[in-house]
């Protein structure tokens, strides 16, 4: 049993690592932001403490007393007013909030990456922790900003950082309250929106697999690796993820009509521009459509042979993830 930290915890993966810290008997302390909804760790017997990523002293009372720190939170949106937002909360505060981890001698860390820190491998192959970043055409404020945060991570560990990094590929499951972009797709299944697919690929994985990953590289992680928390059957087209959502789901009409990645740039150009006159997020932004017109596929070899990361069939977790979405009202 440990003492921990978990920032992000009312996040979708944060909250399922909550739930296994929580299951195997660690003390939890999560951090949240004053006035952050703290509803999705309802029933959780958690410690809180308030604490933002933008206030480094925050950051130091927060981590006092723990043995492990899970640093899950960051910021995620294909659009922000500021565009250096990204680089505020997932590069600067996420060095603040290790260094203060370092200061006060946290045991060990778990750092949540992504696998857009990676580079894509292209005619169907699969990226592993040591693809170079290629990147470059599609690098959103936030691709970059988890590239720069993940190699400033590494060099930190050089000077004493008790850290391992995990990549989650694009999770699904229960609990998705966002939605996550794979938890759209599932959502806009169930409501008939989904007629359209386009020449792309994802890497999917049940977000409670991406859970235990991070809870087992606290356990099992070395020191300074990088471990990809990912599915080997995720790897997919987004036409065949989707027809399997609409069978499981009995929803019919289901991917039929291929959209030319042609004609999605130039929507999301359009959108861009439209976002500009109005002062509105747009629906999306090209570099975002550039990046999901790419096939993505990753390989979790390493994870699995090293950490025993699980391999939920992804039929399984579709079949969750529809039932929780429908039981709680989302269609």
């Amino acid at each position: 049993m440990s003492k921990v930290l978990i920032t992000g915890a009312t996040g979708f993966i944060g909250n399922h690592v909550t739930r296994l810290c929580l299951e195997k008997g660690d003390q939890v302390r999560v951090m949240v932001m004053p006035g952050e909804d703290r509803s999705p760790l309802k029933g959780m017997d958690v410690e809180f403490v308030e604490g933002n990523l933008l206030d480094a002293p925050s950051l130091v009372r927060a981590v006092q007393g723990v043995q492990q720190l899970y640093h899950l939170a960051a910021l995620f949106a294909i659009w922000t007013k500021d565009p250096d937002l990204h680089f505020k909360i997932n590069v600067d505060g996420a060095r603040s909030m290790l260094e203060a981890a370092k200061a006060a001698g946290v045991e060990k860390i778990v750092f949540t990456s992504s696998v857009a820190a990676i580079g894509i491998v292209g005619n169907g192959g699969w990226a592993t922790e040591k693809t170079a970043f290629n990147g470059w055409p599609w690098a959103s404020e936030y691709i970059l900003s988890k590239f720069i945060s993940h190699q400033m991570v590494k060099g930190m560990v050089s000077d004493g950082l008790p850290v391992t990094m995990v990549m989650p590929g694009l999770p699904f499951g229960p609990g998705d309250r966002a939605p996550t972009p794979t938890g759209t797709m599932i959502l806009g299944t169930l409501k008939g929106k989904m007629k359209n697919y386009w020449d792309g690929g994802v890497c999917a994985v049940d977000v409670r697999d991406v859970a235990a990953g991070h809870v087992l590289a606290m356990e099992k992680g070395r020191i300074g690796e990088s471990y990809i928390l990912a599915n080997k059957a995720g790897n997919m087209p987004n036409k065949e993820l989707l027809t399997i959502i609409g069978r499981i789901a009995g929803v019919s009409n289901v991917a039929t009509n291929e959209v030319s990645g042609k004609i999605m740039l130039r929507v999301a150009k359009l959108a861009e521009l439209w976002s500009k006159v109005s002062g509105r997020a747009p629906i999306t932004t090209y570099k975002n459509t550039m990046y999901v017109l790419q096939h993505g596929y990753v390989d979790p070899s390493k994870a699995i042979e090293e950490l025993g990361l699980p391999q939920t069939p992804i039929e399984t977790a579709i079949a969750d993830s529809v039932k929780w979405f429908r039981e709680n009202g989302y269609v």
